[in-house]
């Protein structure tokens, strides 16, 4: 059953996600969001030097989008990210979320899957990836 949860200000993502999906049981699912993050660092993998970029950000986004997914890694709730974050000048940047500091709130949902799937490491890709 899908459901709709109020991240509050100060929650760090994706901690926070693994957190709901523990206490409810999610192993594999879908998450949409939008509100708001005052911190964030986002990620541009390479492919050549398959290694992720990270960007740190220090000021207030309003969070346009947030897609993702819970997957089962090492048998734990893993989730995976990315956003586009709308700057007071209405320009975006977006990317791989690793990590952001809720402000003031974020409205998620999380949708179960029926198919449980796995993340996997893919020596070729040099990422883990979803094993369904």
């Amino acid at each position: 059953m899908t459901k709709i949860f109020r991240l509050e200000k100060g929650d760090i993502l994706p901690d926070k996600i693994v957190e709901i999906a523990k206490a409810n049981g999610y192993k594999t699912a879908s998450l949409q969001g939008i509100g708001g993050f005052n911190k964030v660092i986002l990620a541009y993998f390479n492919h050549q030097t398959k290694k992720y970029e990270e960007i740190e950000f220090d000021e207030q986004f309003e969070v346009v989008s947030l897609n993702g997914n819970i997957a089962l890694r090492d048998n734990e709730p893993f989730v995976h990210l990315h956003t586009v974050l709308s700057r007071r000048d209405m320009s975006t940047v977006g990317g791989h979320l690793t990590k952001a500091v809720v402000n003031p709130f974020i409205e998620l949902i999380v949708q179960p899957t029926e198919n449980i799937a796995k993340k996997e490491f893919d020596d070729k890709i040099g990422l883990y990836v979803l094993k369904v």
